[in-house]
């Protein structure tokens, strides 16, 4: 049922704000009319050429600071404040008319709480908690039958997901769905691999798919990958002038990911001879052959450190590293070193 309470207030409201629109627009109008007044009452002055002595009339026109004083400061307030009043009587509006749809039109619903909260109106402050729980609420029911629908087509491909309050959790993806802009997102672990489709249970399922196929189907052999690894270690404890044992994780992928690229990026690098390997691919390669498979180089193995509060915040400092089957069954790990077995 339609929140009445809350839309008799926005209407109210409304009203208010178009009677202060109103008033504003008045007074513009008031303020042209003046200096047009003026500036006609002049030029009329300096055209008269009869008996009447007006010099002192032109005087005190010619003297009149009205316009200059009073007129010209005020105009960019009021346009300031009428575009606000304006702004706020159409978010109030779009709010109005979503709460009166059936479903609540989520959309449009998010749109004016974001105008009105972006206005800073001190009388809006107590119906934009009410506002922003009605939108919480609209987009639960969206996600309740969109997740309904969801796990009926991933079960159908013998597929289990479940549900982390607002999230969807597809094994170790997590699949975010935004109703206010209509578009899905998919994550490995923590890691953004695909980042806007349109929000229906096709896109998501065909998201999911191509997700899991691009990181988990892919076939990868550890044993050259692990020799890989041991050499972009090798290169950057090089370059770091080889005093330090522990290496930064993300810089040895950047350097796994030149090192895997072939001769004609080499002599031509472009988008069309660029090997690409994502973050995603690396981080499920990591944790296959260096945590769970547990692969050698030359009777070393990789030793991993977890990162400090301070770098996991930094996507350039450490990297979540999923260790389970899901995306939050894992930790941030800063840097690595060799260690033998």
């Amino acid at each position: 049922m339609p929140n009445e309470t809350l839309i008799t207030q926005l209407d109210e409201l409304r009203d208010s704000y178009v009677q202060q629109q109103k008033a504003i627009t008045a007074l513009q109008a008031a303020f042209k009319a003046n200096t047009d007044a003026q500036n006609k009452t002049l030029k009329a002055l300096k055209d008269y050429n009869a008996a009447v002595d007006i010099s002192a009339a032109q005087d005190a026109f010619a003297q009149s600071r009205l316009k200059e004083e009073v007129i010209d400061p005020l105009v960019p307030d009021l346009r300031r404040e009428l575009k606000t009043v304006t702004t706020v009587i159409g978010a109030l509006k779009d709010a109005s008319v979503a709460l009166r749809g059936e479903p609540v039109d989520v959309i449009k619903l998010d749109k004016g709480v974001s105008l009105l909260r972006a206005s800073n109106q001190q009388n809006l402050g107590d119906l934009l908690p009410e506002l922003s729980t009605e939108l919480e609420l609209a987009q639960l029911a969206l996600s309740d039958e969109f997740g309904q629908k969801l796990r009926d087509a991933l079960a159908q491909e013998g597929v289990i997901m479940t549900r982390s309050g607002s999230k969807f959790v597809i094994g170790r993806f997590e699949l975010e769905a935004n109703f206010s802009k209509r578009f899905i997102a998919l994550r490995y672990g923590k890691d953004l691999v695909i980042p806007r489709v349109p929000i229906t249970v096709d896109a998501a399922l065909k998201a999911y798919q191509t997700a899991s196929k691009l990181i988990v189907g892919r076939s990868q052999e550890g044993k050259s990958w692990i020799d890989r690894f041991y050499e972009a270690y090798q290169n950057l404890q090089h370059k770091q002038g080889g005093d330090n044992s522990r290496i930064n994780i993300v810089d040895c992928y950047v350097e796994f990911v030149v090192l895997s690229q072939g001769r004609n990026f080499f002599s031509e690098p472009s988008k069309r001879t660029f090997k690409d390997y994502s973050r995603a691919e690396f981080i499920y390669d990591f944790y296959d052959f260096v945590d769970r498979q547990r692969l050698a180089h030359n009777g070393l193995v990789v030793k991993a450190h977890s990162a400090m509060k301070s770098q996991t915040d930094n996507p350039t400092k450490s990297m979540w590293v999923v260790e389970g089957d899901s995306p939050y069954d894992g930790r941030y790990i800063a840097d690595v070193e060799w260690e033998k077995e």
